[in-house]
This record gives structure tokens, sequence and C-alpha cells, in this order.
């Protein structure tokens, strides 16, 4: 940043001098019959262009690399602060307007740095000197030559604040087309399935309209602001003219000093336009500057960063009168008590909607609760370091999400520690390694964006060898044999067995003939907890478990 600044005043002096320069060679060289001199003018003429040039190539080169490395540092920055915010941030976070908020705000950023601060310090400085210039040849001509400033002043005021509240505008319409399009091309199925491509073209059209409108009221702006700039700098032309003229009638001015007035002109008035224009630059830097500084100040959503670092959990969990909701007072959870010793499991069952879920991301602390203590191995969650606990915590989920890449990078999830022993063991006793040697490439296989190019089936059985070969201490299963036919539904509870030996789990289930053996069942309705106890206590009550059971065996 210094070595940028320094050398755009350095080709800023250079550049209000020059007119200077010009003055000398035709009043003291040219009119003034020193034709000897003329060879060597020419020379210093050639040599400080030169220089000039120079200058300006390392200060676009300097202010560019700048504005890349802010880039990066910012980008990197944002990136890892999207990581660490809870699950209820992106639940009221469109996709699309987080991803303008990484990419394009950001890339915005940097004509603060490459074309916006240091050049307008050039561009100032530059003005500066050729006042001081203009002042020292001729006080007269330079007051009659800055009459039209005023006027200049006022309608970049106005061009300022307009063109601000129009970008504005136009970051947000940006935003809105990209959270559209995400969300339209991730649900491409559900539209071409439901034959809604004319209602989202429509939809989109609106939208793109907004986008369109809110550009052409920024053009609007400079439309009339640079017209009235060149008729001003006119204005000043014909000033100059006629006052100069007159002068060199009464020789009272110097051609030079004619020539140098006219350059200086030029020379001032295009700083200004370029100030005006970096402006612009700024104004767009500083609304996304904005837009970025929100996000990155959601302290709410933000997770904990400090904690004692868990080795190796045993695997006791309790909940005491936990309630959580995902949005204001509106609780999915209302006092849920339960305790889990080590190496037991627990079994959630309910309709949908009842909070089973709800409480598997509690554990995993995907989101804070409101109320209540949650405990791990008898001490407050919050007590733990999150990055600790979770390494211990296998989740396996319904609807399994895999990045795009092998079979074997969605297993290990870069973690270079985790040998392919493991991994091929782990699909072993999960039973999916025959299936798995036999795609092309075998563990090498690209399962393409989302793991597209598996069935559902193939897709949880991945997650299950996940979930085994990291050796978690707690596991969870929320509805893991949902998406499986029977035949591979008898492998994955072979599985299971395997995997809940000596571990602390809890299982999500619709399918109550999955959790027979668990050691503890608790029923749930609207977030509150109706029935507890094991398989056969709960039938033995005929409640709603034993309704639900009841019901499963006639189907």
């Amino acid at each position: 940043m210094v070595f940028a600044l320094v050398l755009t005043l350095l080709q800023s002096a250079m550049t209000a001098l020059q007119p200077v320069l010009y003055q000398h060679g035709i009043d003291k060289v040219i009119l003034a019959g020193n034709f000897d001199q003329l060879g060597n003018f020419s020379l210093i003429l050639l040599g400080w262009l030169i220089l000039q040039a120079g200058l300006g190539f390392l200060n676009s080169y300097v202010g560019e690399r700048i504005g890349q490395a802010v880039i990066l540092k910012l980008r990197q920055y944002v990136y890892e602060h999207l990581t660490r915010l809870r699950l209820s941030f992106f639940d009221k976070t469109p996709v699309g307007t987080a991803v303008t908020r990484s990419i394009s705000d950001i890339q915005t950023i940097t004509d603060l740095f490459s074309s916006g601060i240091i050049t307008i310090t050039g561009d100032s400085l530059q003005i500066i000197i050729i006042l001081i210039c203009m002042f020292s040849m001729n006080v007269g001509l330079t007051l009659l030559t800055l009459s039209v400033i005023p006027l200049l002043l006022l309608a970049a005021n106005r061009f300022r604040k307009g063109i601000r509240d129009s970008f504005q505008d136009v970051r947000t319409q940006v935003s809105q087309l990209n959270a559209f399009l995400q969300e339209r091309i991730t649900g491409m199925s559900i539209v071409q399935l439901f034959n809604r491509e004319s209602i989202e073209a429509n939809k989109f059209e609106s939208i793109n309209a907004e986008h369109r409108d809110a550009n052409i009221r920024s053009i609007f702006y400079y439309a009339i602001f640079f017209p009235l700039v060149d008729v001003l700098v006119a204005i000043s032309f014909a000033l100059i003219v006629w006052y100069g003229a007159k002068g060199m009638l009464h020789e009272e001015m110097a051609f030079g000093e004619l020539m140098a007035f006219i350059m200086f002109i030029n020379l001032f008035f295009r700083p200004v336009r370029a100030i005006a224009d970096r402006f612009n630059n700024i104004q767009m830097g500083i609304v996304a500057a904005e837009r970025i500084f929100q996000l990155i100040d959601q302290k709410e959503y933000s997770e904990p960063e400090h904690g004692e670092s868990a080795s190796r959990l045993k695997g006791e969990i309790s909940f005491e009168k936990v309630w959580f909701a995902y949005k204001d007072e509106q609780y999915i959870l209302k006092g849920i008590d339960f305790h889990v010793q080590p190496g037991q499991t627990l079994a959630l069952v309910g309709h949908t909607g009842s909070g089973k879920t709800t409480i598997a991301n509690l554990v995993s602390q995907l989101y804070k609760h409101q109320k209540g203590t949650i405990q791990l191995d008898g001490r407050p969650i919050e007590h733990w370091d999150l990055r600790s606990i979770r390494r211990q915590i296998a989740l396996v989920l319904q609807d399994v999400f895999l990045f795009s890449g092998s079979i074997e990078d969605n297993i290990r999830l870069h973690d270079e520690e985790l040998p392919t022993d493991a991994i091929k063991t782990a699909a072993l006793r999960i039973g999916a390694y025959d299936f798995i040697n036999k795609l092309p490439g075998g563990f090498e296989y690209n399962v393409m964006e989302r793991g597209l190019s598996l069935s559902l089936g193939q897709r949880q059985l991945i997650s299950f060898i996940r979930a085994l070969a990291f050796d978690p201490s707690i596991l969870v299963l929320d509805e893991a044999t949902s998406a499986i036919d029977s035949e591979t539904e008898v492998l994955i509870q072979r599985a299971i067995e395997t995997l809940l030996e000596n571990r602390t789990a809890i299982i999500i289930a619709h399918r109550l003939s999955t959790i027979k053996h668990a050691d503890q069942i608790l029923v749930l309705d609207k977030g509150e907890i109706v029935e507890r106890g094991s398989h056969n206590e709960l039938l033995a009550k005929k409640g709603t478990y034993a309704q639900l059971y009841s019901t499963q065996l006639q189907n």
C-alpha cells in the first residue's frame, strides 16, 4: 500500500508538472531561437514521458496486486466465518444471498484498493500541484478558469448522492437474482415435473427487469454528470482563449504560458472527472463492504471458539428441562428431560414435527437451545470445545448429502489422518464393500454433485461407512434406514448392532421394529415427552406407542 501510494504521488507530480516543461521549451527554446538546445530539450521530454509511463505501469500493476490480495484474504475470512455460523443463520438466509456476499460483493471491494483510494489520493495531489503552478504563473487567469468550479461541485454532490442510492439498489437486485437462480436450479426437477417452466420464467423476467431498471437509474446519473463536466471544461477553454489572446495582444502573456494553461485545464479536469468516476467505485465498494460487514457481524449465530477439548467422551447425555425454538418463542421442544448412560441406546419416536430431529441437532450443537441444560459426560455442553465433541459424534441423516468427488473423499472428508484401511474395514462391516468395488474405479468412483450418480440406498450406505470409519463415541441415526430396501436393511441392522457396541446411540425411526432392543424409548408429541420406557414396558401401557406399533404390524 505504501509503495503504491508513493508511485501514485510521483506519477501525479510528474503529470502535473508536464505543462511547465512544455512552457519552458516553447518560450525559452523555440520562441527564443535557442535551437542548439532543442535536441537536449527533446531528450529530456522523451525521458520524462518514458519515466511517467513506467511509473504508470508499476502503479497499475501494484494497485491490482493489492486488490487481488485483499480479495484472497477477505474471501477466505468470510468463508471461514460462514463455516462457524450455526444452522439457524442459514435457515434465515437464502444460499444465493450468501454466495453474492462471498463472491460478487468481495470482488467489488477490490476497486477500493486497485483504482479507488490510492488513485484518488494521486489525483488530488495532481490537482493541488496544478493549482499551485497556475497561481504562480497568472493569478487572474487562474481565478477566471476556476469560476466554473462551484457549478462542478454542486453537480458532483448531487451525482454522489444519486449514484450511492442507485448502487445500493443494484447490489440488492443482484442478490435477489442469485438467490432465485440458485433455488430454481437446485429444484429444477420440481419445476419440470409440475410444468412450472413458464411461471418461473415470468418470475425471473420480473426480477431481471428490476435489475435492469436499477442499472438504468445509475446510468442516468452518468449520462447527466459527464456531459455537464464537458460543458464546464469547454467554458473554461473559452475563457482561457479569450483572456489569453487579449493578454498576448497587449504583450502581457507569453505564448508558452497560454499553451501551458490550456494543458493545465486538460490536466485539471481529467482528475476531477476521474475522481467522480472513481467515487463510483468507492460507492460500490462501500455498499458491498456494508453488506459483507453485516454478514461478519452476525455474532448471535456464531459458534463459540473456546472450551475444553474432549479427548474421548464416555457418551453420557443428559437433557434437563430443555426448550428450543427455531424462531422467536415458537417452541419446538418444551421441557425435554432424559438421561442416557454411556453405551446405552435411546430411541425417539413420534409423528412428524414432534421434535425428534431437533433433539439430534441439539446433541450435535448444530443449534443452540434457549432454556434448560444439555450435558455431555456430566458437564454442560457449552463447557466443551465444539470441534472436539463433533469429532466424536457421528450423525447419519435421512437425507444424505455427498460432495462431488470420489467415494473415498466423501467418507474421509479430506481428513488425512483417517487411514484407507479403516475406510475399507468400515465398508466391509457395513456390507457395502462389494457394491463399491463393482463401480468403475471402486472407492475412486466420482459420485457427482450431491451424489446424484448413486441411488438413495447407496448414498445411505456411504453415510454409514463414514460414521463407522471415524469411530465415534456417540451415534445419532435419524431415519437412517428409510431410503433402503428390505435386503439392504438386513445388512444395515447387523452393522448397526456392531456399531452400537460400547457406544451411546440416539436412534430416530418410524419403523418401530428397528428399536425393540433400545434401552429407553421416548414417545414425543408436539415437542413434549408423553411416554417413556423400554419396548415391552410401553407395549404393556397400551398407550400411544402400543397403538403406533400395532398399526405398523397390521400394515
